[in-house]
């Protein structure tokens, strides 16, 4: 399935997206969401013993060459008409160096709570981003659809076990600002990636913009590493690395730059607010963490969410 994925051309033509209308793509979404939400324990193991930027310029390094292999394995050629390179480029950057930048650097100063519900709000960002330039039309229920699912993860993050702390501003304020700015990052790049997904593969544009976000990465990882212990890192460190690596970036990213191309921008960012309910889950199921039943509501809440404004979502027909 994957290499099928991989190696997909995309249509020249559009047509609005016909409500209910799931297809491959849909499919692969879900996975991208459940890779994510597992991602979450995942990495917590791995930043135990690894720094995150240090951490964050090893996975992407790692996730980039593994795209590439990938993508010259099935067939296909990084060949881009020279106007589109500083597009391209400016995506990688925006997609990958800014959002991580962003998120590492913000959720140093500010709550864990704080920045899961402002990345929920990516889906009305792109939402909104997409119907002011004229490319996505979101009717009254999707609209809906986006605060149910935001109200969902709110009650998720209401509903846990420890003490939790919403407290948007004053000492915060900064961490929030960069949270939301690398929220803005994500929307905008899920937006602006796909007008150039009618000339080339979605596997060939992640593969390229995730290389081009991925070298001021580890510029940045490189003082990290040269004062590094290295031995002190376990097999199970470095596992969980190349755990994220493989399916928390290079397959998500692929998966959701291939529903970005098939379903737009908009219905497919709406799929990552199932991303902490299924992240609920794993740590029930992994780590053993207890779930309180205003959790289990804010989950079914945010799933209904993500169904009604997946339904009345469409693609502008021509855009």
């Amino acid at each position: 399935m994957i290499p099928k994925v991989l190696a997909s051309k995309l249509p020249q033509a559009k047509r609005p997206v016909i409500p209910g209308d799931l297809n491959w793509a849909d499919g692969l979404l879900l996975l991208t969401v459940f890779f994510w939400g597992v991602n979450f324990s995942v990495v917590k193991v791995a930043l135990l013993e690894i720094p995150p930027l240090l951490f964050n310029g090893l996975r992407f390094a790692f996730t980039s060459a593994l795209m590439l292999v990938l993508t010259l394995a099935t067939g296909h050629r990084l060949k881009f008409q020279r106007r589109h390179l500083p597009y391209l480029i400016g995506l990688g950057l925006l997609g990958n160096t800014a959002y991580q930048l962003f998120f590492i650097l913000g959720i140093a100063q500010t709550t864990a709570d704080n920045s899961a519900l402002i990345l929920a709000t990516v889906p009305a960002w792109v939402a909104l981003f997409g119907t002011l330039a004229g490319v996505e039309q979101v009717r009254r229920q999707g609209w809906l659809g986006v605060i149910l699912s935001l109200g969902g993860i709110a009650l998720i993050i209401l509903g846990s076990n420890h003490q939790v702390d919403l407290q948007f501003g004053g000492a915060t304020l900064r961490g929030d600002v960069l949270i939301l700015l690398g929220t803005l990052c994500w929307s905008t790049y899920t937006l602006a990636i796909r007008p150039v997904l009618r000339h080339y593969p979605s596997a060939v544009l992640t593969s390229f913009s995730t290389l081009m976000g991925t070298i001021p990465l580890i510029l940045l990882a490189t003082p990290s590493m040269l004062a590094f212990h290295w031995r002190s890192v376990s097999g199970l460190a470095w596992s969980a690395l190349i755990i994220s690596g493989t399916f928390g970036i290079t397959l998500a990213y692929f998966f959701w730059n291939y529903g970005v191309s098939r379903l737009g921008s908009a219905r497919t960012s709406f799929y990552s607010n199932l991303s902490p309910p299924i992240s609920l889950l794993v740590a029930w199921l992994w780590l053993g963490e207890t779930l309180t039943p205003l959790q289990w509501g804010g989950a079914l809440l945010a799933l209904a969410g993500v169904v009604l404004s997946r339904r009345y979502t469409f693609l502008v027909s021509g855009k």
